[in-house]
């Protein structure tokens, strides 16, 4: 009986371990599962933007599983999500954010934003995610990054290497990245611009390339006409 007792307290401790993990998001991820912008039908988040190196950041790491934890036992049924962001690798996030120190909480609820200033203990914490939120003051949430910005990053990231040991070429998509973060619109003129020079320069090679080679076919054609004369002349 008492091993019975013993194995059913494993378990339970293994299904609360198993419950309790905090969720990383990602660029990606963030918009499909928060759906900060577009309802909030998945639950209410509690979400810290870190950074791996940061003092703070590290400290508050248990305190962030604790209240996971918490929640999961004494508040299942609240649909509170606990999350967290790296904010220096999921760099949209933090720019669509304005993400500037660590770690920064916000808590997504009743389709509204809350910037969380109180202490950073499991008991504050906690008070807030389960009701205090409600005499906080909101924050507009701004919305997700356009296909534009997302395709940006991706090229963004396909060049990131072409970067290393070039400072030349790093300067200038470091002045790229300013244009598309603060004029989308400077941005897409450029690319305009570059697909249509592109396109412009594209034909007028082809061209050339066209015209050299049919003045080399005249020329070949010349001289083999050139020969039939003098095997006539000679014969």
């Amino acid at each position: 009986m008492k091993s019975v007792a013993l194995s059913c307290l494993a378990a339970l401790s293994l299904l609360r371990a198993s419950l309790a993990a905090v969720i990383e998001l990602t660029d990606v991820t963030f918009e499909h599962q928060t759906q900060a912008s577009t309802g909030q039908t998945t639950g209410k988040w509690l979400v810290k933007f870190y950074a791996p190196w940061c003092g703070h950041c590290k400290t508050l790491a248990p305190i962030w599983e604790d209240l996971d934890e918490r929640l999961q036992e004494e508040n299942a049924q609240d649909g509170i999500l606990v999350a967290k962001v790296d904010a220096t690798k999921e760099t949209q996030l933090a720019n669509r954010f304005k993400i500037q120190s660590y770690p920064t909480l916000k808590y997504f609820a009743d389709r509204k934003m809350y910037n969380y200033k109180g202490p950073r203990t499991l008991d504050a914490l906690y008070e807030f995610v389960t009701g205090g939120y409600t005499a906080a003051l909101t924050d507009k949430i701004p919305p997700p990054p356009s296909m534009f910005e997302v395709k940006m990053k991706e090229f963004r990231q396909k060049f990131d290497k072409l970067t290393e040991g070039h400072e030349q070429l790093k300067y200038l998509l470091e002045d790229f990245d300013h244009i598309v973060s603060f004029r989308k619109n400077a941005a897409a003129v450029i690319l305009a611009m570059g697909a249509f020079l592109g396109f412009f320069f594209g034909i007028i090679v082809s061209l050339l390339l066209g015209l050299g080679k049919t003045e080399a076919k005249a020329a070949r054609k010349k001289k083999e006409e050139g020969v039939k004369r003098q095997c006539l002349i000679g014969a």
